[in-house]
Order: structure tokens, then C-alpha cells, then sequence
């Protein structure tokens, strides 16, 4: 048994992978299945360096399938999920492009459609893709993304114009460029609701990283009493990333337990392990936190509140209405006894 024949026969737990971080979306075919050897490769390269790789890439399927491979840079939004760029060239690109610093070494065999290869596999079939990562001279430090694509496709003949895109999974390459490493979080904006009646306190708040590499991270949300003892802690997320240069958005409502009446602080709690460049992986632990006060008022203090002051005001309308109505059917009965006596 070859090895790359063994890597893809151990690349079941890969194929889900992929499909679930890399949005796979393939019909309920079981007989045609593509899966990869890796889902992600981690490089380590200077500013003109060069590293060398290869996917084993096999048709677990019982049909054969042709799958068109290409590359694409990996950005993300606000919410942290990845979008994928195609690269297109333009001017000022290419020194941020990953994708654009990788070169595919096809098989000799390989076609090309619309200006993209595509390779084709008979059911049990395999095939070593090498790529290469050249790093340009210009290229400003820290982390990359970009992906390789291998996406199946069906199409009436090979040099047909048109095609029918049946799903795709990819290989993540995550790329550290050498050199000065700015490791760097912020959190502004962060707003909380100044008075708050019940036990929701409203919030949002911005995860900045201004640093030029990707970091892992523990937000929570913590409560303290007017003498700043804990309250509460809440963890609003588990081991997030927050990519160079990115910002990760979150809005909500926090449910307070036992708050009453008075002035609390809500501190967002940033927990990651922060590059110390003494040494390669060398970190320390590092809290990044952010103050904001608020007032509570509880919710049955706000009902007896509107009770203690609504009631006695509509006794009053109530009474003046009575008032006013009495002062009118005296009215009318004077004006009817006049009218008796002058007939």
C-alpha cells in the first residue's frame, strides 16, 4: 500500500472537516465522493522564501467525477466567517494576495476549462497535487490565508461552455510570514444600557485585532456589585480566532441572577496567550478588559413604583372627573328651573 494511498484512506475525519468549515454543498450522491488528504497545511516562511507541498486527493466514490482546482484568498467578516477572494490582478494585490503566491504542479495529464484545470478520477482513483508557496521580498509579516479548491463539476464534454457545479471541498493553507510580530487587541466599541429595569442587560462590543496575526481567544462578560466583588461570569463564546487585521462583532443581552436595586460594572474579559518574540511560540497569558457601569432596577420595584404613583393620579382624574360631571347636572338642573319659572 502506498502512502499517499494510505493518507487518503485515513482522510475520512478530513472530508467532514472540510466540509463543515470549508461550506461544502453537495447533493445526497454517496456514490460520488472526493476527499482530500489534509484539510489544512501550516507554513513557516521568510520574505522570499519558497516551500514545497502536496495534497493526495482521491475519488472514494463509485462514479467518476472531475473536479476543477484552483486557488482563493480566505478573508472574514465581522461574525468571523470566511468569505473566499478570487484574485484578480489588479495593482497592489499581489504583495497581500496569498492565494496569487501559490503555484499548482499539475499531472501532465491535467485539462483546462475556462482557464481553470481540472483533473478527472475513475472511482478509486488518486492523485498527487503539488503545490509550491513562494513568499515575495515585499511581502509585510505576519499571518496568511488562502485556500485550494477542488471542486467536482458535470459538464456534457470538456470543452463545453457550460457546467453544473455538484459541490467542492478545500485544503486551508495557513501561512506565518517571518519577521517583526505585532501581537495587539482592542475592544472599543463597547456599549451597555445605562439603566436597565429587569435582569437583561443589553450590549454590544468590537474585538479589534490590530496586530498582524491570527489569535485565539476567550471572551466573557463579568458583573461586579458596587464594592466590585464578581457577581457573574459569563463565557459568550468557546475559543473563537479573530484573524490579522479582522474584528469580531457581538451584540446581545446578559441575564443578571439575584441583581438588585443599585450600580453594577459590566467588564468584557478578552483571555488569549500573547506572543512574547523571545522565541518562536514562546507566550505569556494576557487579559485584555473593558469597564462600563450601569443601573438596575428590578422589575417588581419598577411595578410598584408605577403603582404607587399611577394609582393616587388616577384617583385624581377619577375624582375631578366626578367633580366636573356633578358641577354640569347641577348646571342643567338650574338651567331647567329657570326655564319652568320664566313659563
Amino acid at each position: 500500500m502506498t502512502r499517499s494511498r494510505m493518507l487518503v484512506r485515513g482522510a475520512a475525519a478530513v472530508v467532514l472537516a472540510a466540509a463543515l468549515v470549508f461550506g461544502v454543498v453537495a447533493p445526497a450522491l454517496a456514490e460520488r465522493t472526493i476527499a482530500l488528504s489534509t484539510g489544512t497545511v501550516e507554513l513557516s516562511l521568510a520574505p522570499g522564501g519558497v516551500a514545497s507541498e502536496t495534497i493526495a486527493v482521491a475519488n472514494n466514490g463509485d462514479e467518476p467525477l472531475r473536479a476543477l482546482v484552483y486557488t482563493n484568498d480566505v478573508v472574514y467578516d465581522a461574525e468571523g466567517m470566511p468569505e473566499y477572494v478570487k484574485p484578480t490582478g489588479a495593482q497592489g494585490e499581489f504583495n497581500r494576495s496569498p492565494a496569487s503566491w501559490i503555484s499548482l504542479r499539475m499531472p501532465a495529464e491535467t485539462q483546462v476549462i475556462a482557464n481553470t484545470p481540472y483533473i478527472e478520477l475513475e472511482p478509486g482513483d488518486e492523485m498527487m497535487i503539488d503545490f509550491e508557496m513562494r513568499v515575495p521580498e515585499g511581502a509585510t509579516p505576519g499571518d496568511y490565508n488562502a485556500i485550494i479548491f477542488f471542486e467536482m463539476f458535470d459538464t456534457a464534454d470538456a470543452e463545453g461552455t457550460s457546467s453544473q457545479i455538484s459541490g467542492r471541498i478545500g485544503a486551508r493553507i495557513v501561512l506565518r510570514v517571518a519577521g517583526d510580530i505585532v501581537d495587539r487587541l482592542d475592544v472599543a466599541p463597547f456599549a451597555v444600557r445605562g439603566f436597565v429595569i429587569g435582569d437583561v442587560v443589553p450590549y454590544s462590543f468590537t474585538l479589534t485585532n490590530e496586530g498582524n496575526i491570527d489569535k485565539r481567544y476567550t471572551p466573557s462578560l463579568v458583573v461586579l456589585d458596587g464594592s466590585e466583588a464578581e457577581r457573574m461570569r459569563s463565557e459568550i463564546e468557546t475559543a473563537p480566532i479573530v484573524y490579522a487585521g479582522s474584528t469580531r462583532e457581538y451584540t446581545g443581552g446578559l441575564r443578571l441572577t439575584d441583581a438588585n436595586f443599585g450600580k453594577y460594572t459590566m467588564r468584557v474579559e478578552i483571555a488569549y496567550d500573547k506572543e512574547t518574540g523571545s522565541a518562536p511560540g514562546a507566550t505569556v497569558a494576557e487579559r485584555l478588559t473593558k469597564d462600563r457601569t450601569f443601573w438596575v432596577v428590578p422589575l417588581w420595584f419598577a411595578i410598584a413604583v408605577v403603582l404607587a404613583i399611577g394609582l393616587p393620579i388616577l384617583w385624581l382624574v377619577w375624582r375631578s372627573s366626578v367633580k366636573s360631571a356633578a358641577k354640569k347636572k347641577s348646571a342643567d338642573a338650574e338651567d331647567r328651573v329657570s326655564e319652568d319659572t320664566e313659563d
